[in-house]
């Protein structure tokens, strides 16, 4: 299980990196790389493997990864997998992928709603939760049926809960 302290150090340490070098850009879409080939089913059994030699799994990640990341990438992957860390890819990927959205002032709202939106009601929910945050929103959007109706959003710190699940244990309570 990887460390969410250490997945944070990676990924503030590679956003400062792509600071230096304004490589913003390209480090997410390496990022993305490196975390999608690590969530392979096929790939994580061979390095999670104990009895396969280290020197194997980096050589592995040159061949798999090699042509499709930059130098600097390609090295941080193979760090990763070195050291036996390749489970902190998608930490560093979401780390990263914060870090950046706050420096371009884009926030990521979470919305929970009981039944799929469709486009049009999706981006009536993104500038409407633009408006109120006063920044550049990007939707998450989920579904749980279990919120009976409405949706939930969450918008950095700020959480707005409308749905009727809360809405009738708020009234539960109030006739308790």
């Amino acid at each position: 299980m990887p460390s969410g302290s250490a997945g944070r150090r990676y990924g503030q340490a590679i956003f400062d990196l792509a600071r230096e070098e304004n490589k913003f850009e390209k480090w997410s879409e390496d990022l993305a790389a490196i975390r999608q080939a690590f969530s392979q089913p096929q790939v994580r059994i061979f390095l999670e493997n104990p009895k396969t030699p280290r020197g194997n799994k980096v050589k592995f990640v040159q061949n798999v990864l090699g042509k499709e990341l930059s130098a600097e990438a390609l090295k941080l992957a193979q760090l990763l997998v070195h050291r036996d860390r390749q489970s902190y890819a998608s930490a560093i990927f979401d780390v990263y992928t914060g870090l950046w959205n706050r420096l371009q002032g884009i926030e990521i709202a979470r919305v929970t709603t009981a039944i799929p939106v469709s486009e049009d009601e999706a981006n009536l929910i993104q500038t409407r939760l633009a408006a109120l945050t006063g920044k550049k929103v990007t939707l998450d959007l989920k579904v749980d049926p279990d919120i009976i109706g409405g949706m939930v959003a969450q918008v950095g710190d700020t959480l707005l809960d409308g749905s009727i699940r809360t809405r009738l244990q708020n009234l539960r309570k109030q006739l308790a």
